[in-house]
């Protein structure tokens, strides 16, 4: 079995390489597809053997299944510029590879945050379809979810590796990126007809704090916990927000949608 390896990326040559890197230990071909990075990105990406193609950014979902389309072999592996994979990952896709025994194959991606060698072992853990035979299932372009839509009767295997997520650099860098998801979100919501309550915009921070803090487990990442539960909380609050201030703009520009889409 040949493998494939796909990112989307926008300025992360800080990060970028060490994905790279791991990634090659299981791929037989790596497809970057970038959006405009001017921080070295696809230089980077180059001097370390990938395929870098340039595709204008539409958003999360459309990029990734565009660069899935790339891709040289039906099997494939999605991966953020911020994901590594963990050396008992590594080995298990390259046992995947000789005999695969289901379609596609879930994965778990825990959170690193400074000064963590590995992620808390009782805080939470997405457990997603990242590596599947794209002939049977696909990335969907469904506007904002990057989530792999498993083709019917698909056969889908557990990886007990762990994907190892690097997605905190900086609190601004947090803020800039979750305040551009949001914007995507509304213009998402607009476009769909889709409606929030002002009851929402009152008690979303402390529902979605509760949720991500002690639900969402992330009591357990410590100090960094209470800062991402916050920021995730405050971020869910803004959405509402900028959805209503949308709606009040549209009034005054006859109900258009110009500016959000």
């Amino acid at each position: 079995m040949k493998l494939s390896v796909y990112i989307v990326t926008l300025n992360e040559a800080a990060r970028l390489p060490r994905t790279i890197k791991a990634a090659s230990a299981v791929a037989d071909d790596i497809v970057v597809v970038d959006s405009g990075s001017t921080d070295g990105t696809v230089e980077a990406a180059e001097r370390l053997g990938a395929r870098v193609i340039f595709h204008a950014w539409k958003n999360i979902s459309s990029q990734k299944q565009f660069a899935q389309n790339q891709c040289l072999y039906d099997w494939v592996l999605s991966l953020d510029a911020d994901e590594v994979l963990s050396p008992d990952l590594i080995a298990e896709i390259n046992r995947i590879k000789a005999d695969p025994v289901h379609q596609a194959y879930r994965v778990r991606i825990g959170d690193m945050f400074p000064g963590f060698k590995k992620p808390r072992r009782l805080a939470q853990k997405y457990n997603l379809v990242r590596l599947y035979d794209r002939r049977l299932s696909t990335m969907p372009d469904d506007l904002t979810h990057d989530r792999v839509r498993v083709g019917k009767n698909v056969s889908v295997g557990q990886l007990k590796g762990l994907i190892h997520h690097y997605s905190y650099l900086s609190l601004h860098q947090t803020w800039v990126k979750y305040n551009l998801y949001t914007d995507e979100l509304v213009k998402t919501a607009l476009v769909k007809g889709k409606k929030y309550s002002r009851v929402r915009l009152v008690t979303e921070f402390p529902r979605q704090f509760f949720i991500y803090y002690i639900v969402r487990r992330q009591i357990f990442n410590g100090l960094w916990g209470l800062v991402m539960a916050t920021t995730l909380a405050y971020f869910r609050f803004l959405k509402i927000a900028k959805y209503f201030e949308a709606k009040q703009g549209l009034t005054f520009r006859d109900n258009t949608l110009d500016e959000f889409v």
